[in-house]
């Protein structure tokens, strides 16, 4: 056998050794990372501006929010994230659409994590359709996982919202008419949540 046909031998071998530790890294890294998408319910407790404050005495405070979020697990008991959000208010109605960085906590290091605490902190997007503020969740979540890739997520929690340029007619001193302004408010709600972890 020559000299070229051995080497060509070496080279093949040393790639083939090469791809499975390349492609037994990449699995490694990707068993790291998963994603959560949940809907949540949000039971308003109440909404506050520097003119205004509404109680659910006064009106039924509700809102739903979807999220897509994607966790990098740094160990047993830490993950964190990036995700992203469409998120509805009611009674006044208002639309968010949130970015959000997320960090979730395991107390108890297990070899099968099922109770964690979490927190989301972020900033709604201001669009046509949507307002801005800032956006913040805190609470405790429950993981039940069917496979190492497939599960059910539930979160209980506190979900704080501020909702920028919110149109609030105010009356004249004379009681006459109305004006139309912009405030800033905070939503404080309840927030129950359930979602798919893939």
């Amino acid at each position: 056998m020559d000299k070229k046909k051995i080497m060509k031998k070496k080279i093949i071998i040393l790639a083939v050794i090469a791809q499975c530790f390349i492609g037994s890294y990449q699995v490694s890294a990707q068993s790291k990372i998963h994603f959560v998408t949940d809907i949540h319910y949000l039971y308003g407790l109440s909404e506050t501006s520097s003119y205004l404050t509404i109680t659910r005495k006064d009106v039924n405070l509700y809102g739903k929010s979807l999220h897509l979020t994607s966790l990098y697990d740094f160990s047993k008991s830490i993950s964190a994230g990036i995700g992203i959000g469409a998120d509805r208010y009611e009674n006044p109605g208002y639309n968010t659409f949130p970015i959000f960085a997320s960090l979730h906590y395991t107390p108890f290091i297990t070899s099968h994590p099922r109770t964690y605490l979490f927190t989301n902190l972020g900033y709604g997007i201001k669009t046509s359709d949507a307002h801005s503020g800032l956006m913040f969740d805190a609470g405790i979540g429950y993981k039940k996982m069917f496979s190492r890739r497939f599960g059910l997520n539930f979160q209980l929690g506190y979900n704080l919202k501020q909702i920028n340029e919110t149109p609030l007619y105010i009356s004249t001193s004379d009681s006459q008419s109305w004006n139309l302004i912009s405030v800033t408010s905070v939503r404080h709600s309840l927030s129950l949540g359930v979602g798919v972890i893939f």
